[in-house]
């Protein structure tokens, strides 16, 4: 690896790195927007702005950037919005409805990278190594683990057990856009890719959300919930997709699924101090064991097996 290509590695990672934090920040900020307009709205309007940010950008300054998309990758892309922007985010935020966002901000970073592995290694031939399935056993209890703990304090949780199970489905839809999302950059900006994904999987939403527009008191929103959902368009949505999208066109899916064992650490210091979430003990053991699950099923061969690595055409 020469001198370029370190430091091309190296911004990759940092750019992840801040991804990190901006998805941590995500969960907090979406659960305090489902707390004023419905679910569907909510997941539209971030979106939505996401997406018109992204088609702007590309009228304005991608003209003769960008190589043109060949026909046969479009049905492709679009099954990347729909399963990563549409189906994703409606479970997000309707899970956010019923459970809490310390869950969301703890379920769907860490059980994704693990749905991830197993997706790269079935469909991807990536290959699994012994410390890896003991991390994929590990992580699989910690999560059992973490389901029981909502319930530790002896009272039934109907709700947000519903809520966290809408979530899981959430994890597992990231984890296929994510592998789905490798094959399809090859050879294509992640910029680009991602803009498409995301107007695409928006308009989905919003035909989705219509209905719920009628109940919305659109007059008495303030400049506080524009300005959080600008917040969310623009940093969790914008610049940290593609911020994944060149991860996982560099330095591969695994790689760089790896990253979102980072969010837990700022989105549940963030639910604490602004929501006042807090997980439970059972709960906080069970996230234990996720992590530890997550970093051994992201810790690579050593030495004679090559790490899965997607990089960008020439």
């Amino acid at each position: 690896m020469n001198q370029g290509e370190k430091g091309s590695v190296s911004l990759t990672y940092s750019l992840l790195g801040l991804m990190s934090i901006f998805w941590g920040s995500a969960f907090v900020g979406s659960k305090m927007v489902v707390g004023v307009v419905p679910p569907t709205v909510a997941a539209f309007i971030r979106f939505g702005l996401g997406g018109l940010m992204m088609g702007l950008y590309l009228l304005v300054r991608g003209r003769g950037r960008y190589a043109p998309i060949p026909r046969q990758r479009w049905f492709s892309i679009a099954l990347l919005g729909i399963i990563g922007v549409t189906i994703f985010n409606a479970c997000v935020f309707l899970g956010l409805d019923y459970a809490t966002a310390a869950d969301a901000t703890m379920m769907i970073p860490t059980l994704s990278p693990v749905i991830t592995v197993i997706l790269t290694v079935l469909f991807l031939k990536g290959s699994l190594t012994g410390k890896q399935g003991i991390g994929l056993s590990v992580a699989i209890l910690g999560s059992l683990i973490f389901f029981v703990g909502i319930n530790s304090s002896g009272e039934i949780a109907p709700q947000r057990l519903l809520g966290d199970g809408i979530l899981l489905i959430a994890a597992i839809c990231w984890s296929i856009y994510t592998t789905v999302g490798s094959r399809v950059l090859a050879g294509l900006d992640p910029f680009l890719v991602t803009a498409c994904s995301l107007l695409l999987g928006s308009s989905i939403l919003g035909v989705i959300a219509w209905p719920s527009f009628s109940t919305v008191e659109w007059e008495s929103l303030g400049w506080q919930f524009w300005a959080l959902q600008g917040y969310l368009a623009l940093f969790p949505t914008v610049l940290s997709n593609w911020f994944y999208y060149r991860g996982i066109q560099h330095v591969g899916p695994s790689r760089a699924a790896v990253f979102m064992y980072f969010v837990p650490i700022s989105g549940l210091m963030l639910c604490w101090l602004i929501l006042d979430e807090k997980l439970g003990p059972i709960q906080l053991f069970g996230s234990g064991l996720l992590i530890v699950g997550v970093w051994l099923v992201n810790r690579g061969p050593k030495k004679s097996k090559k790490p899965l690595v997607i990089k960008e055409a020439a």
